[in-house]
Order: structure tokens, then sequence, then C-alpha cells
């Protein structure tokens, strides 16, 4: 018998699901191996087709938590489903969406437009964004597979090791190189994934990217637009806010190999504790200078640290307002 599995999302782009029909129809025909219960973007499903499921397998989550309707799916799916997922950076760690909650909730009477019909009227917002796993009906996400949107390789990975069972004709091997040894063995063997498995790497976007690093001085802020240098060099180095000494492995360094800074979107790694704070303390360790106010001056020439920062990860990973 296929699994029965569910696709949906929540508040967010919708991009993560597109990957999802990348695999479809680039890749492995999904229906061949399971049965799509619920998908409302594709299928056109609605909660009143999610009520009188009894039972899935599998639930394919993207999009953060931002609204009372996306809180009810994800309570629903978490009580229906074996293993729910969360696919991409919005429902791994709140993504965009999250920098919302740097701004005070707005009250009933703020946020009234009016008299409005029913057919227009907004969803009832949460006082916060949260990731999947922040929701507090949801007691536990069972794998993650983080981007921006979540890469094609490492959603297929997380379907063949979840779903297929690891057999599919394109085989998990087509993202093995992108995740950990001790994760792919017990995959290829038929075990599955550990719990809470996120299908990345475990080390930090730097100790796999190919750019050249020198002596780290940082002297002056630079926009991507501003200033960069064809030579190769790390671009932290040339002064632009790359992340990737504080963003998790396994996108292969597309970003940075294109001369892009990486923004963070696969979360921090393992031995990192908060990203934000692990940014501030690379950079500032290698200021060129001592003197208060020629640190300052830097300092000031940062656009929006927190929101730089955190980007993808405000309600999940910056600690001062996790929860």
């Amino acid at each position: 018998m296929k699994p029965k599995i569910a696709i949906v999302s929540a508040s967010g782009c919708r991009a993560c699901e597109t990957t999802m029909l990348d695999i479809h129809y680039g890749v492995s025909a999904l229906n061949r191996w399971a049965e799509i219960q619920f998908w409302p973007f594709v299928l056109g499903s609605s909660m009143a087709d999610l009520e009188r499921i009894d039972h899935l397998d599998v639930c394919f989550f993207s999009g953060a938590i931002a609204t009372g309707s996306d809180r009810a799916m994800a309570e629903m799916l978490r009580k229906k489903c074996d293993r729910l997922v969360a696919v991409g950076a919005c429902a791994a760690y709140g993504g965009m969406p999250g920098l919302k909650n740097l701004k005070k909730p707005a009250t009933a009477e703020a946020a009234d437009r009016g008299d409005l019909p029913e057919e227009l009227a907004l969803p009832e917002q949460e006082n916060r964004v949260r990731a999947l796993d922040g929701v507090d009906g949801i007691d536990r996400v069972d794998a993650v597979v983080p981007g921006c949107p979540a890469p094609v390789n490492l959603v297929w990975a997380a379907v063949s090791a979840l779903v297929c069972g690891g057999e599919a004709d394109a085989r998990i091997t087509y993202a093995a190189a992108r995740l950990p040894e001790e994760m792919v063995r017990p995959i290829l063997s038929g075990l599955g994934p550990p719990p809470g498995a996120v299908f990345a790497g475990e080390k930090a976007v730097c100790a796999t990217c190919s750019r050249k690093k020198e002596e780290k001085r940082f002297k002056a802020v630079k926009r991507p637009y501003q200033a960069y240098e064809s030579t190769g060099r790390c671009l932290l180095e040339q002064g632009l806010i790359c992340q990737g000494i504080a963003t998790r492995e396994g996108c292969g360094g597309l970003c940075t190999g294109v001369g892009v800074p990486c923004r963070g979107c696969y979360g921090k790694p393992p031995a990192t504790f908060d990203p934000g704070a692990k940014m501030v303390s690379a950079i500032s360790s290698t200021f060129e200078t001592e003197k208060p106010a020629e640190i300052q001056k830097i300092a000031d020439d940062f656009v929006d640290m927190t929101g730089c920062f955190y980007r993808y990860t405000l309600p999940a990973q910056c600690m001062l307002m996790k929860g």
C-alpha cells in the first residue's frame, strides 16, 4: 500500500511547494510512490477535506505559522500524521515572515479595515510568527529540510527516505554528497533517517566554501552592489556581510561561489548557539582598529543588523526573542 502524504504551505511564498512540483515532474513522479491526499496548492484541497482524513503517513509542511488558520492546520496535521517534515526556512526557523516579530503586535483597532465583506477580510493574525516546532500544540517535528527555498536535491532526499524507502529510481545518492555520512548509511540500508534529522550538512558553510581565506581584517561594511573583487577572496574579508561562518552547510556554496554573500537560510550549524551572536563575534574580532570611535563608525555602517543576521531565523534561533 502506498504511503498517504500531504503537502501544505502556511504563510510564505510557496517556493518550497514549487520545489515539490519540480520533483514531481523533473525527478520522479510522486504519485508512483505515494497517494497524495491533501495538497491545497495543486489539488485545491480545503480544511474540510483535511478533517475527513483519518490518517496520513507523512506531511511536508512549508511556510511559517503567522495566522490562526496556519496554527489550526499545523496542529491538525500533527495529530493525523506519523511524520511531520518542516520544508524550507519558514517552517524550520520562521523565515523572513518571522521578522514581523521585531514589531509590536498590532491591536485589533489598528488592524481594523472597516466593514469588509467576509471574503475580503484579513485572516486572524497570531501575536508572533513562529516556526513549525514553536507551536504549542506541536510536540515534535520529525525532520527538517532547510533553505530558501529548500533545494530539489535535499527535498528529494527527504522524500526518498521517508516515502520511497530509498528505493526510488533516482536514489538518495542524488543528494548524498550534501548529507552527513551518519544519516546516509541508515537511509540507504532502509532504516530511515534518525528522529529530528536535518537534511543538510553539519559544519558551517565556511568549511566547504571554495573561496580563499587569508588574514581576516574587517575595515568597513560594504553592500554587495558597492564592491566585489573577482579574485576569489573570502567575501567577509572584503567587507561583505557573509554569514557562512554561522550557517549550516548543505547548499554547496551556490551563493558564495558566484560572489553573493551567504544570507543564512539554512539556519545555524549544530555547534553554534546563536547565529547573530556568532556573526557579531566573528566580525568584531577582526576589526583593524581598537579605537572606540573608529569601531563605532564601522558599526554605524551596518544596515539593520538584527534583520540581517536573523533574516531567516529570528523566531527560532535568536535566543533573546525565542519563545
